[in-house]
């Protein structure tokens, strides 16, 4: 029989002045439910906690303390709150269960580990009943923390940004993708809002493992990835997988970017004058052939409509000719054009699964579709329902 074991630990952080410290740290064994992701899509990782009314924690004194009472404030504004935004949360969960006379754990909480299922900080405690409080990953604080006003060189490469940007925290960086910007100017804004500018102008994704901020356009690091066997009527409880032939797909990309040329005129100085020019190309791949389609449109000119298939509109800022925007484009259509599954699915909480890892998925009666997927996010969650994890596929690899 598999046990349940939850465990969150909530460290207090937060002063109030004039008030007494906070320093307590309080354990969790029980929730009524928690929720929490793992995702390299949407910057932050977050996750909410719910507890009963009439729940007890245990102190760093290892005494009961009641969550709620006359005794106790739990985020309101007076006296001192027990929970209050900006304290520090780490989930842990697993199971517990005896096999051949021994008892064994299998889960993220690991005393010879330093993973966890999830952490970060208190971003949120609600006033309703049950007491529910809300939490984001590392990035939170980067919400908080503004840039100072500064012009970064043509030769800064995205390591030097990024390590200036988080001088004086306890992060480290590390970029996935080794590039540089060009002059590159910050302020008046947050490190996470110039983290979505970086997203949006280069296509680059940033996400915290851990205290290690990443951030390049590639996200996954195969050497830690690991590999999970998932088989369906065993231990995939629910699914909305969808299995496609390579005959029926057709994907595309509208790929661009801007160019400086030269125009062979010069100016007084002898300069060479250039012009700003975009490059912009349809590729497809359709119906089973591994031969892309490129559709280059003439001014005033539409592309042809999209019929039966998924397009996309992605920037390619570092292409510096329409053959290198093809390529890359096609790379990136590659990914996506096979046969096999996508979508997600439902299993219990073992065995814990991170984005990035790899998902094989097994089919006895039709072994045919068989495979193995790169993990794009999982959500997690437990309770007095058990503990679950909704994995989302991204690509079929071959390992």
């Amino acid at each position: 029989m598999y046990r349940v074991i939850i465990d969150i630990t909530i460290t207090q952080v937060t002063q109030i002045k004039d008030k007494p410290k906070r320093n307590r740290t309080l354990w969790f064994d029980f929730v009524h439910e928690f929720t929490c992701t793992d995702s390299w899509r949407d910057f932050t990782n977050q996750g909410t906690v719910t507890v009963p009314k009439n729940l007890y924690v245990r102190d760093e004194n290892n005494n009961l303390v009641p969550l709620f009472g006359t005794n106790v404030n739990i985020g309101g504004f007076t006296d001192t709150p027990l929970l209050m935004r900006g304290d520090r949360v780490v989930i842990d969960y697993g199971y517990r269960y005896i096999h051949k006379g021994r008892e064994i754990f299998e889960g993220t909480w690991n005393p010879n580990d330093d993973s966890h299922l999830f952490e970060g900080f208190i971003s949120e405690v609600t006033s309703k009943k049950p007491i529910q409080f809300k939490c984001e990953d590392n990035f939170w604080k980067l919400k908080q923390l503004p840039c100072p006003i500064h012009t970064f060189k043509a030769t800064d490469t995205l390591e030097d940004i990024l390590k200036f940007l988080l001088k004086g925290t306890p992060y480290t960086v590390n970029t996935l993708t080794k590039t540089t910007f060009g002059e590159f100017r910050v302020g008046n804004e947050t490190v996470a809002e110039v983290l979505g500018r970086i997203r949006k102008t280069y296509h680059f994704e940033s996400y915290f493992r851990g205290d290690e901020l990443r951030c390049g356009v590639m996200v996954y690091r195969e050497a830690e990835a690991k590999r999970h066997i998932f088989a369906f009527q065993k231990n995939i409880i629910s699914e909305s997988l969808e299995y496609k032939r390579k005959e029926d797909i057709t994907l595309s990309i509208i790929a661009s970017n801007k160019v400086e040329e030269e125009t062979g005129k010069f100016t007084k100085t002898g300069e060479a004058k250039t012009k700003c020019v975009r490059l912009e190309v349809l590729v497809t791949l359709r119906n089973g052939s591994d031969e892309p389609t490129y559709f280059i449109k003439k001014k005033d000119e539409d592309y042809p409509p999209n019929t039966g298939g998924e397009r996309m509109t992605l920037p390619y800022p570092f292409a510096k000719s329409l053959d290198e925007l093809k390529q890359l484009a096609v790379a990136e259509l590659r990914k996506y054009y096979y046969s096999g599954f996508k979508g997600k699915f439902t299993t219990f909480g073992i065995p814990f699964v991170k984005m990035g890892d790899n998902a094989e998925i097994q089919d006895d009666i039709l072994p045919e579709r068989n495979g193995v997927y790169k993990v794009k996010s999982v959500e997690y969650s437990g309770g007095v329902n058990g503990l679950r994890q909704v994995v989302q596929l991204d690509y079929k690899i071959t390992i």
